[in-house]
């Protein structure tokens, strides 16, 4: 029973408000108000959020930049070190050869060498050229925003 009457009371309370409230139109622009401040809070709130999150983007993409290029200049180095290994592979098959007494053979032997290193040499430049190509459609299709 003092549920029910405590309940009562604050109805009432409301109603008494409601009824003799002088001004019922400024109550209720005190209510926009109120309700005005809260959407712009929010507002703000969803601006710091968004920026917030474009920062931890741009960090990202400079991340994922910075791991590219270093996979690139790491693959440049893997096949200098590929062909500088066929070169000494094939110097060591030379030298090999020099031990064989007959001169033709040998002589055979540099020319298939040098014709390897050269082989080799020029498939490194044709690899570094289609590289710089990919590269370069890459950035055509996706450009790095300047503006970050």
């Amino acid at each position: 029973q003092s549920t029910g009457s405590s309940g009562i009371k604050q109805s009432t309370g409301e109603l008494q408000v409601f009824l003799f409230e002088e001004n019922n139109a400024q109550r209720m622009q005190k209510e926009i108000q109120t309700l005005e401040k809260t959407i712009k809070l929010n507002e703000n709130m969803h601006r710091r959020k968004v920026s917030d999150k474009k920062r931890i983007l741009d960090r990202l993409n400079r991340l994922i930049t910075e791991k590219e290029s270093e996979c690139s200049t790491l693959d440049t180095e893997l096949k200098e070190l590929a062909v500088s290994l066929v070169e000494r592979q094939q110097i060591q098959e030379a030298c090999v050869a020099d031990l064989v007494p007959a001169a033709d053979q040998r002589m055979k032997d540099i020319v298939a060498r040098r014709k390897l290193v050269d082989l080799a040499k020029s498939q490194s430049q044709e690899v570094a050229v289609l590289r710089a190509e990919v590269e370069r459609l890459r950035m055509k299709t996706f450009p790095r925003s300047c503006a970050a």
